[in-house]
């Protein structure tokens, strides 16, 4: 995969690699998907978010596109991958 960038994570999904990195656009993406104003509103957003809204953020910061949403198992895996690849993304 081309264009690796320091933060960036790969990530296998079915059979296919995926490379997720979190950038300005993909935060002003999620921030639009899930209607928060301010990245504290954001961060509480994803507090409580459910399989549908990870999977919104997955395809923010997924590149290439998924073909399709990840099932609850599925999800489960990468969770601590999202949650880490956002927490050092924002580390300042």
């Amino acid at each position: 995969m081309r264009g690796y960038r320091a933060g960036d994570r790969v990530v296998e999904i079915a059979g296919q690699e995926h490379r997720l990195r979190l950038s300005v656009a993909s935060l002003a993406e999620m921030a639009n998907v899930f209607k928060a104003e301010t990245p504290k509103a954001l961060a509480a957003r994803l507090r409580r978010a459910t399989l549908a809204d990870w999977n919104r953020v997955l395809a923010c910061v997924a590149t290439p596109v998924l073909p399709r949403d990840m099932h609850r198992d599925e999800m489960l895996s990468l969770l601590p991958i999202l949650s880490e690849l956002i927490t050092d993304g924002l580390r300042v």
